[in-house]
Order: C-alpha cells, then sequence, then structure tokens
C-alpha cells in the first residue's frame, strides 16, 4: 500500500512539473471579465469638474462602493447653489 501511494505521489508530481515546465495552467479558476480599477486622484478628479462647470469646487469624496467607483465632487456655483458631480475613478469622465 506504501507503494502505490509512493508511486501515484511521485508519478503526480513529476506531471505536475512537466505541465507547469510546458507552460500548461492547471488551476480552473476564471477570471472575471471586470478589470480592476486603478481610482485617479481626487485633485485630477476635481479638475475634470472643474472643467465642465462654471462654479467653484470645493470638495470630492470618492467612492468604492459604485462599480466604476466615482468621485462625488461638490461645486459652488456663482449663484451660491451647491450641486454635486460624479466623475468616473476609472477614466476621469465626468458621468453627471
Amino acid at each position: 500500500m506504501k507503494y502505490i501511494l509512493f508511486v501515484f505521489l511521485t508519478m503526480s508530481a513529476l506531471l505536475l512539473g512537466t505541465a507547469e515546465a510546458a507552460g500548461v495552467r492547471l488551476d480552473t479558476k476564471v477570471e472575471s471579465k471586470e478589470q480592476a480599477c486603478v481610482p485617479i486622484g481626487k485633485s485630477a478628479a476635481m479638475s475634470a469638474a472643474a472643467q465642465h462647470t462654471d462654479g467653484r469646487v470645493l470638495s470630492a469624496s470618492l467612492n468604492m462602493n459604485r462599480r466604476p467607483p466615482v468621485y462625488r465632487v461638490k461645486v459652488l456655483s456663482s449663484s451660491g447653489r451647491v450641486s454635486y458631480v460624479l466623475v468616473n475613478a476609472c477614466n476621469g469622465r465626468v458621468t453627471r
């Protein structure tokens, strides 16, 4: 019984090493289609919002729970009204 186990483990190790050397992927994990996003900086999001609006940018906060992640940028208009602009944190585009 020990001999059979030894032979089985040896063959498994040899096959595993050969497959890896040949470049064959042995894991069956499926990669998600959604790429991980590295958020742009807060100042870049504030600049994008400033270019999109005529008001003064007051602050920005990152919301990583949304897909895609967004910055919520607070803007003060020339008339004194406060509004919010959403900036995509992955590509810097103003969405609203």
